[in-house]
């Protein structure tokens, strides 16, 4: 059974590929929340969130996750152009929620709505402020933990068709 998009559908996505992108993202967005969150509790610096050296970071258990986690979605997406797509769509989707989770928590949990509330689109420095923090946590480790689990799991796929 396929869902139908009309004109965006340029890939019949099936249910089960649907779940999985979005299983991905939901758990990529939460691990990134978590570090997020952990970097902001612990360390002095992040007060500062314009603070340009001081950014949250992966531990080895979270590396791990999202090496499995994207070794499993490989195995278990239907088509190589939806591993593709699959993961470019968890990666955007998981960036977007975080950034959001991000503006939000500088905004209301850091206090910066007193000084970025007195003028129009001033909460679009807060919103820049979380997007830096966080592609710094999503290019060099959730990407390239994604990119091992990915060529593990497409030797693995290739392992389990061959038998």
């Amino acid at each position: 059974m396929h869902l139908r998009f009309e004109k965006l559908n340029i890939f019949k996505l099936t249910r089960k590929d649907v779940l999985i992108i979005t299983l991905m993202a939901t758990a990529i967005s939460l691990i990134m929340i978590k570090a997020y969150m952990l970097f902001y509790l612990e360390d002095p610096l992040a007060k500062r969130f314009w603070c340009v050296y001081a950014n949250p970071g992966l531990e080895i258990l979270d590396i791990l996750i999202i090496t499995l986690i994207s070794t499993v979605a490989t195995i278990f997406f239907s088509d190589a152009d939806k591993i593709v797509y699959g993961f470019a769509g968890s990666f955007a989707l998981s960036f977007v929620v975080a950034v959001v989770y991000a503006s939000l928590f500088i905004w209301y949990v850091m206090g910066a709505e007193r000084l970025f509330s007195q003028y129009a689109y001033d909460w679009e420095w807060v919103v820049y402020a979380g997007f830096w923090k966080m592609f710094f946590v999503m290019v060099p480790w959730i990407i390239g933990a994604s990119a091992i689990g990915l060529v593990i799991g497409i030797i693995i796929r290739a392992w389990i068709m061959a038998v």
